[in-house]
């Protein structure tokens, strides 16, 4: 087997996760614009949003995340603003709006994980009441 296999095999993968994360983050934002009361939202809009704005963000926590505490709280809350600012053109609404619907975008996973979590071990309870 030729040893480049394993190795474009592999960047075949990353790319595809990759690719994968981009759709599924802009569901979890478009799901957050939905429940922000954003008016013009469609899923490429909410692509574009994740691109950008997540460019953006790395650039603001590259600044800020040298500092130990101070700078990791401020590199999440001005992500926040600046992935909200490259939201409002694109998404055509207020800056409060696309700043709601940012920070639901990074809840929702957690509650819906959560949500699932919960889901199983009341199965798993039920099962085993049948057992």
């Amino acid at each position: 087997m030729n040893p480049a296999v394993p190795v474009l095999a592999l960047v075949v993968l990353a790319l595809a996760a990759a690719l994968a994360w981009w759709f599924v983050a802009a569901a979890f934002l478009l799901w957050g614009a939905r429940l922000a009361g954003v008016e013009r939202r469609s899923f490429g809009r909410a692509l574009a949003t994740i691109l950008l704005g997540g460019l953006a963000w790395a650039a603001v926590q590259a600044l800020f995340f040298s500092a130990p505490l101070v700078g990791t709280g401020a590199g999440l809350l001005l992500g926040f603003c600046v992935s909200a600012a490259v939201m409002t053109p694109i998404f055509d609404t207020s800056f409060g709006k696309a700043f709601a619907a940012n920070v639901l975008a990074w809840v929702l996973p957690f509650l819906l994980a959560g949500a699932l979590f919960l889901l199983g071990i009341a199965l798993l309870g039920g099962l085993m009441l049948l057992a």
